[in-house]
């Protein structure tokens, strides 16, 4: 009896979750619900599935707004209900119309008009088209207006809605007269969006944040009117009133709706097989082609396999599955587009990978079909695609244009409020000042591992306690947060699903239009996948894009065409940097703690890669230590029962995947691998009664292959504590295969790998400064801007090159034109000829000045913060002579040479320019310290440190989080580094109190504290105490950061004659790179000055190591 309900999808305007509403609706004593949400479907089925679950009868319906029927100067809302099937459909069409802006609604009436015979219309209150005609006294506008409304839906279908409140008794009167002098049903239409009178502050809540509007907090008190009643108190308002005759003409109009939503059937695509053959048949062709071309065509294994996976595939009706997922692949590798070697369990089908679906060979890494489809439970197969982030459109584009723009969408997400959104946003539509908002966000937990709620973020937290215990109003106010805390805020597209259809989508599910772009489904998509339309997932993968970008660069840098099915699998140097954990850049080996676990397994093949990928989650995690200690002899390998050790030897007597649970249990009980994955699939959901009968299963199975009854409860008891540890081994072989790939190419081709790192981050990210100072360590040297040199990205000439795209402020126009005039025209002279080269639109000083400031015209000789100064006389001097030579001449600005900015000056502007530094670092002035004070040791010698070891370090702060503790005190996390490496800090409240004005991004400090790890197993250190590196007292002078030392002149007896010691010179410098250029003097009087990266940092301990080289008084410093 319920109609005019706007459910949690009318967004921002109800706070009426569905399965709440059902479940309350039955306990109020109603039998049939309706649901009616602003112009959207999206929660349709799951209302309708949970209703019948329920007992009730579901009634959907839809609240739309349009332009009036007769007066359309105005828009009036009102509601469709649909009275069958039919119906239902039509308010598919009809929502995707209103929700698209570039239909009117005259097309909308126009559509009613032809299409309304299954709808009912009931108009929505008092702001409706008819009731605004009667209460404004509007005679002809009334007449017109039912005469249409009979029109368009029949004089049967179409109802008042009547609303009772205290204040509008007269106008009910009113409303009630003309209904019945025009023949008109009038119906309950009461509105229900909240599910009680409490709520009532919520829903101002989120009319305040959907309107962007403050509101005053004393509303808090206020009480709601639109909720739900229960069934018996509706009925007496009406009853009460004397509209006994609209309850009863509610429950005949319900009578009447019978919507049936069928998602019973199956909607799988058909491929169109070349030459009549069947889909089954043209599977079988390509496979066993493909057979004949790897080698495998007399292998009895491979066919055998082959056989029964088609005959399976068959069986089940997925052919044309295989065919639809290898027709984009194909598409794919026709036009160069990576695709990944597979995800999930779709790896362990042979037919996958004959189709080229997936890269890796199912039998030679023991990956079993079963656990991806299995012939003993009918579910969709579920292949999953990776392309590169920056193809996946591309290929998107591709879908609809092979199945037809009807048939392909997106599928649609539901952006919620969080825990932290929720009080956020609760605060700042009351007011709250940014100190408050602060204060209770930080007094918010944070949980990497599962969902914070505000339910357990105020159990965990005593400073949240705190502040909702403090006083009334922050009780509501946290009440009120936890209303609208997982209501749908936002529609969004989700990261990877697309479904595709056969025919129209829109004939089976509710979706909508977007300009220029696929569909996109109103269901989300576990709705999807139970109307049973075809999903596929189509991620985005940038390790893909990166490691695409970096074979592309080693064909155009080295001229080497690298196939990566042509990568060695046991290559030396990429297991050694497994073991040393040199893993940054290498997707799924990334964080301290799986770096953690390489450096402890020392990873000796292929299988410890993989096994370390599976052990690394939350469950299997429990199980790394003894993996460890058994793989170093230093635990004893033992098996419960000897029929394990075939299966488990490969992990030391540990289960690991959870295809050896499948394999146990076939090999000891005769289990058809089908019902392996049954057991499976129950002891992954711990689906306590499937297990406990195929325990019988299982012994019954294990006596009759000769196993004792004891030895079979023995295992698998087993199995049953230990198989949730277990992973995916086909999904851990395929990702640990992109794994090593990317290794590979690490370790083979270094300059190309941090070529397309690099050019895939953003020089402002904290993650693409740690990449920075890794390829300067790695690499040695990173040359620095050059005008004349560098690409739009990073590039590699004589070593890796920065790219302008690194350089903030700089407009792609005028990177465009550099590198189209360098090509055309040849190299730029100096900076004046580079502004003479340039069209007036990019003569700015804010475009060129970064690039100075990056050091793109160094090699011109000129000192940056004289061609900083020179730069608007310079460009003025351009723009007025035009390309008159000769009135240039006579304009040419004099140069005024000033004294080139200081170390940090210098570093301070190219950081702001790139987002870091290259051309030196700010701890430089420092390094003898560093490197002299024994007290002292490097990041780098810290990261190695054994844990609880104490240490003291300088080091240059980069980052600062400040978070409040439970008990509302202050602390803070920070990172720290140098020009190569970074280390995390973690600074307690007590040293955080004494040291918060020195904890500042850029400050260099003496760092004291002890080597630990977090919750993660990350490496930080504990600080226990802070200083400015001014309080160093060795009884030394504490060297400052000036521009002091700046040329180092090393007299040599010949050039040629020198060599050796001119190459030592050079590694010297890349080992201590600073500020000083070094100019080397022969015995004639001829200097030479090395070429940058060739600087270098002035310090007691270098001047000593180049006298040893050249003699006392060949070295001096100025």
């Amino acid at each position: 009896m319920l109609l005019n309900v706007q459910s949690e999808y009318s967004l921002l305007s109800s706070t009426l979750r569905i399965n709440d509403y059902i479940e309350e609706a039955k306990r109020l004593g109603y039998d049939a619900i309706g649901l009616a949400d602003n112009q959207v479907l999206h929660g349709a089925l799951q209302f309708y599935t949970q209703a019948r679950k329920m007992g009730l009868k579901p009634l959907i319906g839809l609240n739309i707004t349009l332009i009036g029927g007769i007066r359309q100067d105005e828009r009036y809302p009102f509601m469709l209900y649909a009275k069958s099937e039919a119906g239902y459909h039509h308010l598919i069409k009809i929502s995707r119309m209103v929700e698209n802006n570039h239909i009117d609604d005259l097309e909308v009436w126009a559509y009613l008009e032809q299409q309304a015979t299954d709808l009912v219309y009931i108009s929505s209150g008092r702001l409706s088209e008819m009731e605004q005609a009667i209460i404004h006294e509007d005679g002809e506008h009334e007449k017109k207006i039912v005469t249409y409304l009979n029109q368009v839906f029949g004089n049967k279908h179409v109802f008042m809605g009547m609303t009772i409140y205290p204040y509008n008794k007269s106008e009910i009167e009113m409303l009630s007269h003309f209904a019945q002098k025009n023949h008109i049903q009038q119906v309950v239409a009461q509105l229900v969006n909240s599910l009680n009178e409490d709520e009532a502050f919520s829903l101002q809540i989120l009319e305040a944040i959907k309107d962007n509007e403050t509101i005053d907090h004393s509303l808090r008190y206020s009480k709601g009117s639109n909720f739900l009643f229960p069934k018996e108190t509706l009925r007496s308002m009406y009853v009460n009133n004397g509209l006994e005759e609209v309850w009863e003409n509610t429950e005949n109009l319900v009578a009447t709706l019978n919507v049936a939503i069928d998602s019973s059937q199956s909607y799988l695509p058909k491929y169109q097989s070349p030459d009549d053959l069947t889909a089954s048949e043209y599977v079988k062709e390509l496979t066993f082609n493909q057979l004949e071309k790897i080698g495998k065509s007399q292998d009895e294994t491979y066919i055998q396999q082959l056989n029964h996976e088609l005959q399976v595939i068959d069986r089940m009706g997925f052919s044309d599955y295989f065919l639809i997922v290898w027709d984009i692949i194909k598409y794919c590798r026709e036009k160069n587009i990576r695709i990944g070697p597979g995800r999930g369990s779709a790896a362990g089908s042979l037919v996958s990978y004959l189709l080229q679906i997936t890269l890796v060979d199912p039998i030679e890494y023991d990956l079993l079909f079963e656990r991806f489809l299995n012939p003993e439970r009918y579910n969709m197969p579920d292949i999953d695609i990776d392309i590169p982030d920056n193809k996946r459109e591309a290929v998107l584009k591709y879908i609809q244009k092979r199945y037809g723009h009807e048939q392909v969408a997106q599928i649609v997400t539901m952006g919620t409020f969080g825990a932290k959104a929720s009080i956020r946003d609760t605060l700042r539509v009351v007011g709250a000042d940014s100190d408050q908002l602060k204060r209770w966000s930080q007094a918010i937990p944070s949980d990497q591992n599962q969902l914070m709620t505000l339910e357990r973020a105020v159990k965990q937290s005593k400073s949240l306690q705190a502040i909702v215990s403090q006083s009334e109003f922050n009780r509501d106010i946290f009440n009120a947060a936890q209303t609208i805390e997982g209501l749908p805020r936002h529609n969004s597209t989700h990261a990877a699903a697309v479904v595709i259809n056969d025919f129209p989508l829109d004939s089976i599910i509710p979706v909508k239009d977007r300009e220029n772009d696929l569909l996109i489904t109103q269901f989300t998509m576990n709705d999807v996948e139970q109307m049973g339309l075809l999903k596929m997932d189509f991620l985005g993968l940038r390790n893909l894009t990166i490691l695409d970008n970096i074979i592309r660069n080693i064909k155009v840098n080295k001229n080497i065409d690298l196939l990566v099915q042509d990568i060695p699998m046991n290559d030396y140097e990429t297991i050694k940097l497994f073991q040393e954990a040199d893993t940054n850049g290498v997707f799924q080996f990334e964080s301290d703690g799986i770096k953690d676990v390489l450096k402890r397994l020392k990873p000796e093949n292929f299988e410890d890669i993989v096994a370390v990928n599976a052990l690394y989650r939350p469950g299997p995690m429990k199980q790394i230590d003894s993996f460890i200690r058994r793989k170093h002899g230093k635990e004893k390998i033992e098996y419960v029962n000897e029929v394990l050790e075939p299966i488990l030897n490969t992990t030391y007597g540990i289960i690991v995947y959870q295809e050896q649970v499948m394999r146990i249990v076939v090999d000891m009980a005769g289990f058809s691998l089908g019902e392996s994955d049954i057991l499976r699939r129950a002891m992954g959901k711990k689906q306590v009664d499937v297990m406990e009968k195929e325990r019988e299963h299982f012994v019954n199975g294990a006596i009759n292959k000769g196993h004792t009854e004891q030895a079979a409860k023995v295992v698998y008891n087993y199995i049953y504590e230990f198989s949730n540890y277990g992973f995916n081994r086909a999904h851990a072989v395929v990702y640990s295969t992109l794994a090593y790939q990317l290794a590979y190419l690490k370790a083979n081709y270094t300059e190309e790998f941090y070529q397309a790192i690099l050019n895939n981050g953003r020089s402002q990210s904290t993650s693409f400064n740690h990449y920075i100072q890794e390829a300067k360590r790695k690499l040695q040297k990173l040359l620095p801007l050059d005008i004349n040199k560098s690409g739009a990205g990073f590039n590699v000439d004589e070593g890796l090159r920065i790219g302008f795209n690194s350089v903030n402020g700089v407009r792609g126009e005028l990177i465009d034109h550099i590198l189209e005039d360098r090509s055309q025209m040849g190299a730029y002279k100096n900076l004046l000829n580079f502004l003479q080269r340039l069209p007036l639109n990019l003569l700015k000083v804010d475009m060129i000045s970064p690039l100075i400031y990056a050091g793109a015209f160094d090699g011109f000789g000129a000192n940056r913060a004289t061609l900083v100064h020179n730069l608007p006389a310079m460009i003025q001097s351009v723009e007025f002579s035009g390309q008159n030579i000769n009135l240039f001449q006579e304009m040419e600005p004099k140069i005024e040479w000033k004294e080139d900015f200081s170390l940090i000056e210098r570093l301070n502007y190219e950081k702001e320019a790139l987002g870091f530094t290259i051309s030196g670092h700010p701890l430089d002035a420092y390094k003898d310290i560093i490197n002299n004070d024994p007290d002292f040791i490097n990041i780098s010698e810290a990261l190695n440190a054994p844990l609880k070891k104490k240490v003291k370090l300088i080091a240059m702060v980069q980052t600062v989080k400040v978070i409040r503790t439970k008990k509302n005190d202050l602390m803070a996390f920070s990172t720290i580094g140098d020009e190569f490496y970074a280390i995390d800090l973690v600074v307690f409240p007590m040293i955080y109190q004494k040291s918060m004005q020195l904890l500042k991004e850029n400050n260099i400090l003496i760092i004291e504290g002890t080597v630990g790890v977090d919750r993660r197993d990350n490496l930080q250190i504990v600080v226990d105490g802070l200083k400015p590196v001014s309080k160093y007292n060795n009884n030394q002078k504490t060297p400052q950061p000036t521009n002091t030392i700046r040329r180092c002149f090393i007299q040599i007896e010949d050039f040629a004659q020198d060599q050796a010691k001119i190459e030592n010179v050079k590694q010297l410098a890349l080992d201590n790179f600073g500020p000083a250029d070094i100019i080397l003097v022969d015995r004639n009087r001829q200097t030479i000055q090395l070429d940058s990266p060739y600087t270098i940092s002035y310090s007691y301990r270098v001047q000593q190591q180049l006298k040893e080289i050249f003699g006392q008084e060949r070295v001096v410093f100025k």
